[in-house]
């Protein structure tokens, strides 16, 4: 009997071991399929992406020209172009006008573009038309919309937004020509243009929270702003931390408005990181110092992203 049930047991597992075999095969052919479907778009991010990225870091520790000179060849300078970086006042500036740019930007758009996704959420009459009025400066391409705001910000009493001041009694103002407000203009052109998408994401993120945990609050004495704190916010936290992070890569990449609108200055007040690179490369053809200054970026906004993530996952 024992023998029997010996001979039972190897027999069951040997089914299993070949079941599982069959699973394992499945399993791989599956994979094999998913790699191959894949693949136009990894060969894509190999040859557009990750090739270049691995030739900036190289480039960044030589004196590599965008148009060589003649007479003079590639050399390995080792950490020189960091330490141009670091020790040059422009450079400087650069991040900080960065920093403080998406300082203005991101909380604006989180902030205004929570409030707008639920307004826009009721049931309402006319709220489709809301909608589509809010996100219809997102289809306008960036150098469209720094062409037409550069209008609004025209100095002089011409200028659109000063006719409208001097209706209040407020003098003209110079705007994008003042190194104290062109920042801040960047900044208000690109919450007007930007907000609309948010505002959209966070909204597809409200339609799924369940329309009986507001009336439980409601029967529960819970106010307005309780209901929001305590019920939207929360189950809002994995859309609010992709917004938060998508909103602060873009927002570091300032560049378009920069090019169309001011060209860094006045007194390099809108220079960013991103312009300088563009700048440095294929201005002044210094394609090491730009590499480095490109794999500069690239570790701040990953470390900012880990960070915002790290912060925002926990409970």
């Amino acid at each position: 009997m024992p023998s029997f049930l010996a001979l039972r047991s190897i027999f069951t597992m040997n089914r299993r071991s070949i079941s599982l075999r069959r699973s394992h095969h499945i399993r791989d052919g599956q994979t094999a399929t998913a790699w191959l479907f894949c693949a136009p778009a990894l060969l894509s991010v190999f040859l557009f992406y990750l090739i270049p990225f691995c030739l900036s870091i190289a480039y960044s520790f030589t004196n590599k020209m965008l148009v060589p000179r003649i007479g003079r060849s590639t050399e390995f300078v080792g950490v020189g172009n960091y330490l141009k970086i670091f020790s040059n006042d422009i450079a400087a500036k650069a991040f900080v006008n960065t920093g403080l740019y998406a300082l203005m930007v991101v909380p604006a758009i989180m902030v205004i573009g929570t409030i707008l996704a639920v307004f826009v959420n009721r049931q309402v009459k006319g709220v489709k038309t809301f909608r589509a009025i809010y996100f219809s400066p997102q289809v306008v391409t960036m150098t469209v919309v720094a062409v037409v705001w550069s209008f609004i910000f025209s100095p002089g009493e011409s200028g659109l937004l000063n006719s409208f001041l001097g209706l209040i009694g407020i003098p003209p103002q110079s705007w994008l020509q003042n190194s104290n407000q062109a920042l801040f203009c960047i900044a208000v052109m690109y919450i007007w243009q930007s907000l609309g998408l948010q505002m959209i994401i966070i909204l597809g993120g409200l339609q799924y929270i369940p329309e009986e945990l507001y009336e439980a609050g409601r029967l529960d004495g819970c106010s307005i702003v309780q209901k929001f704190l305590y019920i939207t916010v929360p189950l809002l936290k994995n859309t609010l931390v992709y917004v938060l992070i998508s909103t602060t890569i873009n927002t570091l990449k300032l560049f378009t408005q920069v090019y169309v609108l001011t060209n860094g200055g006045p007194n390099h007040s809108t220079t960013s990181v991103v312009y300088l690179l563009y700048k440095a490369g294929f201005i002044n053809s210094q394609l090491g110092y730009s590499s480095a200054i490109a794999v500069v970026f690239f570790l701040i906004v990953l470390i900012i992203s880990l960070i915002q993530n790290y912060a925002m996952s926990e409970k």
